[in-house]
């Protein structure tokens, strides 16, 4: 690896370029893994033909040159380990596989001060040119060291971005996190508790590797740390001077990222893909949106951080279809007068959802799912009107009905039936604050129907796409 540049046979100004490129594509956040960008330049179908040392080395001397940050929050890793867990609210007490959180020991790596980046080269002294020739150094050293440290390595274009933060004081972000509070009715445990067997949780946590190895994104280091700050936070609250001031920075900071993170995956989608079924409505050009996706609130019990989450989302209907709407108010739907156009009515949900988390898969996927279960099915309720308006495209049953792909989640998760039905609040099923419980759910409801789900869709929409496109 070589800190002076790039190899003559490459044209150093392009390659920065289709980096830059490759940061401005990533939402509101123009950050990257270096995962990510390895994955992008360095594959071997790549057209870049470039290795992954050279692309490294590019990526120190934009650095140097200030054009990009290279960020490294804590270098913790997500390991797990069996535990004999009692007292549990929906499982039978057992042995069970529980996250944990290491610090990977290497003489390579300088010991950072808690609650604080491990690097941020935003406050790096350029000027002190043997410094920064002395912090590349090291960086390329771990490198070749610390296993999987690119999927740690946050690679920030700051130009008209919005912010990184985790450890500052403030938080940058125009986000106030509205501070509502909330009281449901939880379920109690069931008389008769859940028993998973140790090897069914094997096979839920190799899963989760196997996402974390191809899709992990820098959201992911990013909300994780801020996690695990605020955990920390909660138990030195008696010793923390300005602990709620403290306390509601990071909170801001939390939602905020992971909100974004859902925005950024699959709400705000701007032109379709064919290895990515998310861009249907896009690529099909149907005119059902969604409007917000956001929390009301936010509370964390340790690691599990509960939410009262909003999701608001339509269909826009030509005024002239008066028999569609009234169809559709019957049903429930509701009109949105503020987010009408031209000779577009908006009928839509506006639904709360009650949930807790323990970590940054689980918000994901439960977040994605609520949210193509409710739009799926809305174009359900709506799909005659669809089928006059999109006539070019040969709509069937099929089409029709894909909510139900959705439909295991939802009863599973919130216990609502399989039967088109749909509500404007949605409690989680097994309401626990124990994050060991929690997870182990998690891992046994969610999981399987995220290999089901994802496998499916992908299947359909890419021979529809090509089938279309043809």
């Amino acid at each position: 690896m070589i800190e002076s540049g790039i190899p003559e046979s490459l044209n150093y100004e392009e390659l920065c370029n289709e980096i830059l490129r490759f940061l401005e594509s990533r939402g509101r956040i123009k950050a990257a893994l270096l995962h990510k960008l390895e994955n992008y330049f360095c594959n071997p179908k790549s057209k870049f033909k470039i290795s992954k040392e050279e692309l490294v080395s590019c990526l120190f001397n934009m650095m140097k040159e200030r054009v990009i940050d290279i960020i490294i929050p804590e270098l913790f890793r997500v390991k797990w380990k069996r535990k004999y867990l009692t007292n549990l609210k929906f499982l039978k007490e057992g042995n069970y596989l529980c996250r944990i959180f290491t610090t990977p020991k290497s003489k390579f790596i300088n010991k950072c001060k808690p609650n604080d980046y491990y690097f941020d080269s935003r406050k790096i002294i350029y000027n002190d040119k043997a410094l920064v020739s002395e912090l590349i150094q090291h960086l390329v050293l771990l490198l070749r060291k610390i296993r999987d440290l690119d999927k740690k390595i946050i690679v920030f274009y700051p130009l008209n971005s919005n912010p990184i933060d985790i450890y500052e004081n403030n938080f940058e972000a125009e986000y106030y996190l509205r501070s509502i509070d909330f009281k449901i009715d939880k379920k109690e445990s069931q008389d008769i508790k859940l028993e998973i067997p140790l090897d069914e949780q094997a096979e839920n946590v190799s899963i989760i590797k196997a996402y974390r190895s191809t899709y992990m994104c820098f959201y992911i280091p990013l909300i994780e740390s801020i996690l695990k700050v605020i955990e920390n936070l909660q138990k030195e609250k008696d010793s923390t001077n300005n602990y709620k001031e403290i306390f509601y920075n990071y909170s801001r900071k939390f939602a905020y990222q992971c909100i974004e993170f859902v925005r950024s995956d699959y709400v705000e989608i701007n032109e379709p893909n064919p290895y990515r079924w998310e861009t249907f409505f896009k690529f099909f050009n149907i005119d059902i949106k969604i409007l917000d996706y956001d929390f009301k609130s936010i509370k964390f019990h340790g690691r599990t951080f509960e939410t009262c989450c909003n999701l608001k989302y339509c269909i826009f209907i030509d005024k002239k279809f008066k028999e569609v709407i009234r169809k559709l108010k019957k049903l429930g739907y509701m009109e949105f007068p503020e987010e009408n156009y031209d000779e577009k009515i908006a009928i839509g949900l506006d639904l709360d959802y009650y949930i807790p988390y323990c970590t940054i898969e689980q918000i994901y996927f439960v977040s994605k799912y609520i949210c193509y279960y409710q739009t799926f099915l809305l174009f359900y309720h709506a799909f005659e009107y669809i089928k006059k308006s999109n006539p070019l495209t040969k709509f069937t049953e099929k089409e029709q009905k894909l909510y139900k792909i959705f439909s295991p989640v939802m009863q599973i998760l919130f216990g609502i039936p399989d039967d088109a039905s749909f509500y404007n609040k949605l409690v989680f099923k097994y309401y626990t604050y124990d994050s060991n419980e929690l997870e182990v759910i998690y891992n046994k409801f969610l999981l399987e129907q995220v290999k089901f789900i994802e496998k499916k869709m992908f299947r359909y929409f890419f021979i529809r796409y090509g089938q279309q496109k043809v």
